[in-house]
């Protein structure tokens, strides 16, 4: 009779403790992937049944970020957690994502799990062997048209910074008296006529498009953020109570646009239209509204 109740007691135990915490269960994290192309993590997370699992968006460092987040219930107290995450820095790193329950938010279960980044390799082919000769004569002809060519493109170069500093110029002058949300909005415009997008230009289109951004906040609201990262920019945004219907809004977008600019990706253009549609949104809904005046007092002689 005491064996039996040693044993079902060593078999109940773990299920009592699994019921009144969090835990991870079956973490799928690869330990090797290259720099700036998404990866899959999944994890199963044990919890008190009927209790809901969210994940903690400030527990993620800034050598990650994470695109797609879905959280899915196998069990009452079983939920799968499936992540989509992009490395942003090279080397070894520790990528840490964190977990709690809603009804108690101190509750909370991380993983830790080390990274190794390579960089990306676009080429390999085991068949090509090299056949040219271990000496080749110096090509004068060669090197000359290299150097005419490295003149030409650094002249265009000079008259294409001078060209973009003179319309930057000219634009700045016209719309120097305008309130922060109107210029934002007028150069959204802008950018939607330019015929970048058609051109398939994506990464100029974007870092224009992310440069309205900087400039809206630190016209409208003196926040200097022409020199941060993403994520930089995001921590200065959660301080500001104003933002935060918009935090996870703007981690979309900036997050859309970093996958442009360094993993070049290529954008659909429903990612580009609901782009545009936040950025319309963010700065129509955060600029300063007009103060109601108050009704100026008649004088009555009598």
């Amino acid at each position: 009779m005491k064996k039996y109740i040693l044993w079902s007691g060593l078999f109940t135990v773990p299920f009592l403790l699994n019921a009144q915490g969090l835990t991870v269960l079956q973490p799928e994290i690869p330990t090797k992937v290259p720099f700036a192309k998404p990866f899959a993590a999944q994890a199963v997370l044990a919890h008190p049944a009927g209790e809901t699992v969210q994940l903690v968006q400030d527990s993620v460092p800034t050598e990650f970020a994470i695109t797609h987040a879905a959280l899915n219930s196998l069990a009452p107290d079983r939920t799968q957690a499936d992540l989509t995450v992009i490395p942003l820095t090279l080397d070894k790193s520790t990528f840490t994502v964190s977990f709690a329950l809603r009804t108690n938010p101190k509750e909370v279960a991380t993983i830790q799990t080390p990274i190794t980044i390579t960089p990306v390799q676009l080429f390999k082919d085991k068949e090509l062997k090299e056949i040219r000769s271990p000496k080749r004569p110096i090509d004068w002809v060669l090197w000359g048209c290299i150097l005419l060519a490295l003149i030409a493109l650094i002249c265009l170069l000079v008259w294409w910074i001078r060209r973009v500093q003179k319309d930057a110029a000219l634009l700045a002058a016209e719309q120097d008296n305008r309130p922060p949300h109107i210029i934002a909005l007028s150069q959204i415009d802008k950018l939607v006529d330019s015929g970048l997008w058609e051109k398939k230009e994506y990464k100029l289109f974007y870092i224009t498009l992310t440069d309205i951004l900087r400039t809206y906040l630190q016209k409208a609201f003196g926040l200097d953020v022409s020199a941060d990262t993403s994520a930089e920019l995001l921590r200065r945004i959660k301080t500001k109570a104003q933002f935060n219907a918009f935090v996870q809004g703007l981690r979309e977008f900036l997050s859309s646009g970093d996958l442009v600019k360094f993993a070049k990706a290529e954008p659909t253009e429903t990612t580009r239209n609901q782009d545009i549609t936040f950025l319309r949104h963010f700065i129509t809904q955060t600029s300063p509204k007009p103060q109601p005046q108050a009704p100026k007092e008649v004088e009555v002689k009598l």
